[in-house]
């Protein structure tokens, strides 16, 4: 049976091949693959890795993105909302056994935002649970691990990097900028779990908004989110000429850069434009839309900690430098009353 190369056989790699490898073949014992079908017929694949196990109950938590029941997505959008899921489809996990042996695997939970699952598997284990690592830089050199229609595994060399919103890209991504392996661990050369790989394209999901969510799901069962209205944009991430020249223009040299503002928002009504920058949230100031996403998660997790729930509403502060035709404006702090929901944001273009 022929089996296809990896990255660990190109030249750039060699300096670190032999360490490397033993942390590759020891993150393995605890990458799985796993299919899920509806009326016998098979509807996604996935990898997936273990979180936890207990030995008692010989019962592994897996996590794996929510394209494992995922029936129907549109590729050109994840902020339409009409992505379709089935979470009783039957999924199966594919053991790592000379057997290749197959067993049920349970949907636990899933979030159709955050594209996020957690599975239940009965297993066997000898193996270390790896551990997630939140310190992840810009650029830094990293792996993506999954398996194989063929139970084999897959292996990418890319490094961290930010693309700014499309008519796809969520703000609690960061991308690889290599072939993706969906539900895959992403990890440093040492081996610590950076994040899970994701769709689409080239997308994961850090380690700090998955451990953000874990935590949200243990307290509350569900995952409570702000749909802001708007699409953001880092100026650190921008190239140093552009950052000089805000710098020069506004004297801010950090923020979200307003892209697109959705039709019929709050932010829209209080007169949020593109172009404008978003520098703080209650009073915190915000760089990267990663930052963002788990301090909005945060907001809400103190709302629903003092009595709040799902569906209500909350006030928050925003900071906003309007930008007009080019040159700085006034600043302003506004209030956004936003629903506090553990459903899909949608985002209404003008266009």
């Amino acid at each position: 049976m022929s089996i296809c190369g990896s990255c660990m056989a190109n030249a750039n790699l060699q300096s670190v091949r032999e360490s490397t490898t033993k942390t590759i073949l020891q993150a393995a014992k605890v990458i799985f693959s796993f299919s899920s079908y509806v009326d016998g017929k098979l509807m996604a694949r996935s990898s997936g890795f273990l979180i936890d196990w207990d030995e008692g109950s010989k019962e592994g938590t897996v996590l794996t993105s929510a394209r494992i029941i995922c029936s129907k997505y549109t590729a050109l959008t994840q902020w339409s909302g009409t992505d379709e899921y089935v979470p009783d489809a039957e999924i199966i996990a594919h053991l790592l056994d000379e057997d290749e042996t197959t067993v049920p695997a349970i949907l636990f939970r899933y979030d159709k935002h955050i594209n996020i699952a957690v599975l239940k598997v009965n297993l066997d284990l000898c193996a270390k649970i790896p551990r997630f690592s939140s310190d992840i830089n810009y650029g830094q050199e990293i792996l993506v691990l999954g398996r194989d229609e063929r139970l084999n595994m897959t292996i990418a060399h890319g490094c961290v990097n930010f693309m700014g919103p499309t008519t796809y890209e969520r703000h609690h991504y960061l991308f690889t900028g290599c072939e993706p392996s969906i539900g895959g661990m992403v990890i440093d050369f040492d081996g610590h779990v950076l994040g899970m790989a994701n769709f689409p394209g080239t997308a994961y999901i850090p380690s700090s908004i998955v451990l953000k969510c874990l935590d949200m799901w243990k307290k509350f069962q569900c995952i409570p989110r702000l749909h802001i209205g708007m699409k953001l944009s880092p100026i650190k991430f921008l190239d140093p000429i552009h950052v000089e020249r805000i710098f020069r223009k506004c004297n801010i040299d950090s923020g979200l850069i307003v892209k697109e503002v959705s039709h019929g928002s709050i932010a829209e009504e209080l007169g949020v434009r593109p172009g404008d920058v978003v520098d703080s949230v209650n009073g915190e100031c915000v760089a990267t839309t990663v930052e963002l996403e788990n301090l909005i998660m945060r907001i809400c997790e103190n709302h629903l900690d003092q009595g709040g729930a799902i569906g209500s509403c909350m006030d928050i502060l925003v900071g906003i430098l309007h930008m007009r035709k080019g040159r700085k404006g006034p600043r302003h702090t506004l209030s956004l009353r936003l629903n506090v929901s553990d459903d899909v944001e949608v985002f209404i273009s003008d266009f």
